[in-house]
């Protein structure tokens, strides 16, 4: 008695041969001809920061109410890393 194979059972036995193969590789290592060293500093910007009347650069220059009715500037997280997190119920 033969039983013909499932399809599921196919296909996952030819993924996973898919996968072993790629990641098994070619075994041929690649190599560039550019001998430029890679650069060790950032470029230079020489253009201003615009700033307001209170010397607060102007995009730093906000002012949102919070949930709890609190306000938040973004002059006071200057220098500071920030995530901001928008949320809105539907």
């Amino acid at each position: 008695m033969h039983r013909k194979p499932r399809p599921t059972a196919l296909l996952a036995a030819l993924l996973s041969l898919t996968l072993a193969v790629a990641a098994c590789g070619t075994g041929a290592q690649t190599t560039t001809s550019d001998t430029t060293p890679p650069a060790t500093t950032s470029p230079v910007t020489t253009s201003p920061v615009a700033t307001s009347a209170t010397g607060v650069p102007q995009i730093l220059d906000w002012e949102a109410t919070l949930i709890g009715g609190d306000a938040i500037n973004g002059a006071d997280l200057a220098g500071q890393d920030t995530l901001f997190w928008f949320w809105a119920p539907t």
